[in-house]
């Protein structure tokens, strides 16, 4: 008997769940550049302490940082784990799960991978569409000729549209042929003791992103108040 199909509400959720997890990731390695980086500067530079809190703290490899740290973890959990066990940590949570429509069992880990390779570009670019020149993985390792302008805001587009539109299938889906269908068994949903865990591990994924969104603000802070009049 083939399972219902998740809900667009499942889905929605899920997805948030997994930027939640992913926020976790982001802080990690935004938090081991800055360890890193502060111990090579104390080491290169004894005399003044090392390097300042704003050079680290508005450094582009603090972000690059994150963004690598997040979208390996993308490829982990909405790639090779959802291809094997059928479900990124996200969906566990939701009770959903991501199967071959033909055979109703978990895609693979090749097919998983692609999966969260897409997601993992998706993201990428469509942070590239965020107007203050952050940087991102392609812009690091792609010349300057091959940056991707139109497609990055189309990226931003595609990852936004599960949150407004009720659609039972997004492009991961058309493209790996998979589909997203309610779970079923006693390992349908994750057990409650280890929601506890990731709920933390939500809340110091959210704090990390706000810190590092604050350290720009502060920054330009008082730029806002010194702006041209237009008239």
């Amino acid at each position: 008997m083939t399972a219902p199909t998740a809900t667009p509400e499942q889905r929605r959720s899920a997805l948030l769940q997994d930027t939640l997890l992913f926020c976790g990731a982001f802080t990690v390695g935004a938090i081991l550049f800055t360890i890193i980086g502060a111990i090579a500067g104390a080491v290169r530079d004894t005399t003044s302490g090392g390097r300042g809190y704003w050079e680290i703290g508005l450094s582009d490899g603090l972000i690059l940082s994150g963004l690598i740290a997040g979208e390996l973890f993308i490829l982990w959990n909405n790639g090779l784990r959802q291809g094997i066990r059928g479900h990124s940590i996200g969906k566990h949570r939701v009770g959903i799960r991501v199967v071959d429509p033909g055979t109703g069992e978990p895609t693979g880990a090749i097919r998983g991978l692609f999966r969260g390779l897409i997601m993992a570009v998706l993201l990428d670019l469509a942070v590239a569409a965020i107007p203050i020149g952050l940087p991102t993985v392609f812009r690091r390792l792609t010349p300057e000729s091959l940056h991707f302008g139109g497609a990055a805001y189309l990226a931003l587009i595609v990852l936004l549209v599960p949150f407004f539109i009720k659609s039972r299938r997004g492009l991961a889906d058309l493209l790996v042929r998979s589909t997203v269908v309610q779970s079923t068994g006693s390992d349908a949903a994750l057990a409650s003791s280890r929601r506890h865990i990731l709920e933390f591990l939500d809340i110091v994924g959210v704090l990390g992103v706000i810190a590092v969104a604050a350290n720009y603000v502060l920054f330009y802070w008082p730029l806002f108040f010194h702006a041209p009049k237009l008239f």
